[in-house]
């Protein structure tokens, strides 16, 4: 690693020893003898680490996410989520939380343990203080951001209809300007795909053009963040479903809104209620009917759904086949047909039809349901009023 001349001077007045190793720059090479935290290369060597611990304690690795790991500890399954060096750890039997406790503690000495029904995880608060179900929230970021921005007054929804519109004749923000939108729609992608997922759509707006900001651009930003200053209290409260532990998603797609003429996707993941996984993306192809976008839409991201179910049956959950909500009847009459119906839709490549082999082999299922409860619709437009706040409420499951 370089040392830049002021820290090579220092190392060289700590130990006059170093001073032979000094370039004529003043700067100085050395080797480091212990991974040094920030370098991508300290990370592997901390995930090696971490991983070997837990080989070594008997945990054994989901191969649908590297992160979770299991073990059985007598009857219990006991479960660690790893982010960094932050644990989320487990268990029914709370021997088998103290006894990987005490094993952590032994090999890394300085651990500090949390313990509970209320947490502080990845900028996230969990609160499992209610049976059944777990509350998310991000109040105190969301209002940081609030309080960085100086957001006085609050508006109803997160965009307007004009989301999608771009007026060319808006003057580019200063590189000053650019910069602070750039970051503000950075952390509101993160406040959104944790935690917020009804300004996700106008967020997925936002971070397309971070390259070309205009003052437009930033008004729309600015009507997010006044948007959370009048909702900085909800969450997300997820709530398996009691009687049939199933994956269920909505998918659906909003035809021709983008100033180029493609479409939006929306994508909801659930076990119940609450959402555990959202998207809400520009479809990357153009498209000449809502049939086809609709088709795009199920065929790109069925495939979260596929894993998410995979994921859940190697976390020893017996799963059946997952249920996909589409509101398209022609979408959906293609798909279980398996080739294009009509000859407007010849033209359509039979790699987005892959969904049928995944129905016929009992992995999903796909049910129409209709456009006004198509839960996915706040993630695919600019939804107004009482719409908005319906299907944010279901979206959500926050009341």
């Amino acid at each position: 690693m370089k040392l830049d001349a002021k820290v090579a001077e220092t190392l060289c007045v700590i130990n006059p020893g170093y001073e032979v190793y000094r370039l004529s720059d003043g700067t100085m090479y050395v080797e480091l003898l212990k991974p040094l935290y920030g370098l991508i290369e300290a990370a592997q060597l901390w995930y090696i680490n971490i991983t070997t611990t837990l080989k070594d304690a008997g945990f054994v690795q989901n191969p649908y996410d590297k992160c979770v790991w299991n073990r059985m500890f007598g009857e219990d399954q006991q479960t660690i989520v790893i982010h960094v060096d932050d644990l989320k750890i487990t268990c029914k039997n709370d021997d088998a939380n103290k006894d990987i406790v005490r094993i952590l503690r032994k090999k890394y000495k300085d651990v500090t343990v949390n313990e509970g029904v209320v947490h502080s995880y990845i900028g996230i608060t969990f609160d499992y203080s209610t049976p059944g179900k777990v509350l998310l929230t991000q109040e105190g970021y969301t209002g940081d951001l609030i309080l960085h921005y100086e957001i006085k007054s609050a508006v109803k929804t997160p965009a307007g209809d004009d989301l999608f519109t771009i007026d060319v004749t808006s003057p580019l923000l200063s590189s000053e300007k650019a910069e602070e939108f750039h970051t503000l729609s950075a952390k509101l992608l993160y406040l959104s795909k944790r935690t917020r997922p009804d300004i996700q759509v106008a967020v997925s707006f936002l971070t397309s053009r971070v390259q070309c900001a205009t003052e437009q651009d930033a008004k729309k930003a600015a009507r997010v963040l006044r948007y959370l200053f009048g909702t900085r209290h909800l969450g997300i409260v997820i709530e398996p479903d009691k009687s049939v532990f199933c994956v269920r998603s909505y998918i659906d797609a909003s035809y021709g809104v983008h100033l180029d003429g493609r479409s939006h996707t929306g994508v909801t993941i659930s076990l119940g209620k609450g959402p555990v996984m959202t998207k809400s993306t520009k479809q990357k192809i153009a498209t000449k009917s809502s049939t086809e976008a609709e088709l795009i839409a199920l065929s790109d991201s069925s495939s979260l759904v596929i894993w998410t179910r995979n994921f859940l049956e190697e976390q020893g959950y017996k799963m059946p086949p997952a249920q996909i909500f589409q509101d398209n009847t022609s979408t959906i009459a293609m798909v279980k047909a398996g080739v294009p119906t009509s000859d407007r839709t010849r033209h359509i490549a039979i790699r987005f039809f892959f969904i049928k082999d995944r129905v016929d082999a009992g992995e999903v299922d796909i049910t129409y349901v209709p456009t006004k409860d198509m839960q996915a619709d706040i993630l695919t437009k600019p939804l107004q009023g009482e719409l908005f706040l319906k299907l944010r409420k279901e979206l959500l499951n926050y009341e």
